[in-house]
């Protein structure tokens, strides 16, 4: 029989699938995974196999997760909804965002909302759909609303479920199994959803500057310091891996077992520890065995009966050491060997610590979304052309997969080539080179090349972003504990207690910290001056959303907190001195009449923004606000125009700054500081004469703050 997806939706009505027929249509499935495409009757529908997005997540819907009285029904639906378009008379009544055909993941996840709705029917008594009346429909929602408290955008999800299992069921199951039209069909969701909240990526709290910088500093170290030296120990791991499996498919050999006789009695001869152990890991004997095995050419059981003989096992209980690669350490950490050798047992989790680096660099440092980074391909960052002394840009394609759409505006779960790729900074293109050297051709996150588990079901797929996340996890604990082994406490990477440093954060945190360009907080704290035109000339052919929205939210947010506290010392009395004096006191009356000192929404920015006269950005280390107009901005002079100032570069005659009474407090506490260091006579007379001068002149601008700051009193008489 053929498939019923191939027969047209009006022709159908009542009919119930055998238990051997596909659920998905053969086409759909991807290639790799069509022997685990799943059949109506099976325990469990892996809804991954139809996703061409290579970071799908592994979805399975487990049929016994369903109630018993239920669970048929629910299967029956769930059929439908896979392999049938929404009606288009059903979809006119939703709108154009109603989409008739769902991606993968959603398809999961509806099914997985059906599933909470069905253990809610259950605990009511009722055993079929046709049951539900709709005031049950009006005590679920205020069950999910009031009771369960859950997120507006949950609870949009789940009724829009509803909406459709009460479309498929009402057209193609039988009338005891069909669901009654909810209310919010004609009536419209908003007065079912909790009270509207900021939406989107915004939600996300960025990662404080100490831990971003930490985790980036780090990362860079791995990838630009301690990569070769990984490399190398992997390869002599493989290598060595490769000897012991070419010996075990020979029988042993009273050649073979004389080698590892003789290679421990001359450690034992010359007083050095036998193989038992690797630095940060726990006893090992497998590894161990497949070490000795590499070295000698001993099958692996063989190495394990010899080393399990008495006077091998004694003396290595009383002098265990390391299975120590034979590959030497180059990498310097401040003039010094970052390891002291790594161990056979090491050089795997290290080589996943360095791949986990390259995903932090790459999706940190360009702003994109992880599907992307995740999706990148060997070779999608060519050396740019053009002559080798002029100025080269590099440029990542990739894939975009949260916007891909169809003619008919359903979602392509293969995404869809960007039109523009990302401008990627010199860090983010040695990481790429170091994942195409890993890897190879195809997937630079492959999941064959990074993860060896199941590899029968992961041909096509790159690693997860739920695996990425864990696997930030396990960096941290290796760096936080390496710093304390060898005495760099102050480069651990703190956080806050149960905080997860999870990728779904970068982004937000990008932004944050571009908005506020932090100063000797975090790695390439001069560089967050130039991202902004970088970031922004990567997304320059997309409409103003995703990273152009966040920049713009984290821009407008910092500087309505700069005219609100502004707005607050003026009522305390203080004053402001400066050339934008008077500019910089009508700013912040206007932005606390207009916006109270609070952003909140992607409108509110896009106002705050909007108003030239509303732009101040504070720069602490010079101790100003620059109240910015880019025709006075001398920052700008030989400079491309940009649309915000360039903070490293402030000049202290520019017509642009105002300084309030807190910063004459700092220069002078500043100034103070400075001529304790001079006076402590340690420092050589050439320095303590510049560092003198800088304190003079710190003083000096406070002096003429005070002599020449305006109070609103003063300005209004």
């Amino acid at each position: 029989m053929n498939p019923i997806h191939d027969v047209p939706p009006d022709t159908v009505a009542f009919f119930l699938p055998s238990a051997d027929e596909l659920v998905f249509s053969p086409a759909e499935v991807r290639e790799q995974a069509r022997i685990f495409a799943p059949r109506y009757g099976d325990p469990a529908w892996p809804f991954h196999v139809i996703s061409h997005n290579p970071s799908s997540t592994g979805d399975v819907m487990r049929w016994a997760r369903f109630p018993d009285s239920l669970r048929e029904q629910f299967r029956q639906a769930s059929w439908f909804l896979v392999r049938f378009p929404i009606d288009h008379l059903f979809q006119a009544r939703h709108g154009a965002a109603f989409r008739s055909r769902l991606s993968a993941s959603r398809q999961f996840r509806t099914v997985n909302d059906w599933r909470r709705f069905a253990w809610w029917l259950d605990g009511r008594g009722i055993v079929t759909l046709g049951e539900v009346t709709v005031e049950d429909l009006l005590d679920y929602n205020r069950h999910v609303v009031k009771e369960l408290g859950l997120a507006r955008t949950t609870v949009t999800s789940l009724l829009i479920g509803l909406s459709r299992l009460h479309a498929y069921s009402s057209r193609y199951m039988p009338p005891q199994h069909r669901l009654v039209e909810p209310p919010w069909v004609d009536e419209g969701m908003d007065d079912y959803l909790p009270a509207a909240s900021p939406l989107g990526e915004n939600t996300t709290e960025p990662i404080t500057p100490e831990t971003m910088g930490a985790l980036l500093i780090w990362a860079m170290r791995f990838v630009e310091v301690f990569a070769l030296d990984i490399l190398a120990a992997d390869a002599e791991r493989g290598r060595l891996v490769k000897v012991a499996d070419a010996a075990d498919a020979q029988s042993p050999s009273h050649q073979s077992s004389a080698a590892l006789t003789k290679y421990l009695g001359e450690l034992v001869s010359q007083g050095h520890p036998l193989p038992a152990t690797g630095l940060y890991q726990p006893l090992d004997g497998s590894g161990v065995s497949t070490f000795v095995a590499g070295l000698t050419g001993t099958s692996r059981s063989r190495a394990l009966s010899i080393l399990a003989q008495p006077r091998w096992r004694k003396y290595a209980a009383a002098n265990p050491g390391p299975c120590l690669l034979g590959t030497p350490v180059t990498g310097l950490l401040d003039g010094k060997p970052w390891h002291p050798g790594i161990t056979f047992q090491q050089a795997a989790t290290l080589k996943r610590h360095l791949v986990t680096c390259c995903f932090i660099i790459i999706c940190y440092l360009t702003g994109m979304r992880i599907g992307e980074v995740l999706g990148l391909e060997h070779g999608c960052c060519p050396d740019p052309e053009g002559p080798d002394d002029g100025a080269k840009r590099f440029v990542i394609r990739g894939r975009d997969f949260k916007n891909a759409r169809d003619e008919h505006g359903n979602h392509l779960s293969a995404g869809v080539v960007r039109e523009t790729g990302w401008i990627a900074i010199p860090q983010v293109v040695t990481a790429i080179r170091l994942l195409e050297r890993i890897t190879g051709p195809g997937l630079l996150f492959d999941a064959l090349a990074h993860d060896i588990r199941q590899p029968d079901q992961r041909g096509g797929r790159s690693l997860s972003s739920s695996t990425m996340a864990n696997r930030i996890e396990y960096f941290v604990q290796w760096v936080n504990r390496y710093a304390n082994e060898h005495g760099r406490v102050d480069e651990t990477i703190e956080r806050a207690d149960g905080e997860r440093l999870a990728p779904i954060r970068f982004r937000r945190t990008l932004a944050w910290h571009i908005a506020r360009r932090p100063g000797g907080l975090v790695a390439l704290a001069i560089q967050y001056g130039h991202m902004r035109t970088i970031v922004s000339s990567g997304y320059a052919s997309r409409s103003r959303d995703g990273i152009h929205q966040l920049l713009d939210f984290e821009t407008a947010h910092v500087v309505a907190e700069h005219l609100s506290d502004v707005h607050e010392t003026l009522q305390d009395g203080q004053g402001i001195s400066g050339p934008a004096a008077r500019r910089l006191i009508t700013a912040a009356a206007v932005e606390h009449q207009r916006f109270g000192g609070t952003v909140t929404t992607a409108r509110q920015a896009k106002a705050l923004l909007s108003d030239p006269t509303l732009n101040v950005f504070e720069n602490k280390q010079a101790y100003l606000f620059c109240n910015w107009d880019r025709s006075k901005a001398l920052c700008e002079v030989g400079r491309s125009a940009s649309d915000a100032p360039s903070l490293d570069r402030c000049q202290s005659a520019c017509a642009n700054i105002a300084r309030t009474d807190a910063h004459a407090d700092q220069m002078e506490a500043a100034s103070s500081t400075l001529l304790e260091q001079v006076s402590s006579g340690m420092l050589p007379p050439p320095i303590a004469d510049r560092i003198q001068a800088r304190a003079q002149r710190l003083q000096q601008l406070a002096a003429q703050h005070r002599a020449e700051r305006i109070t609103i009193e003063r300005r209004t008489t």
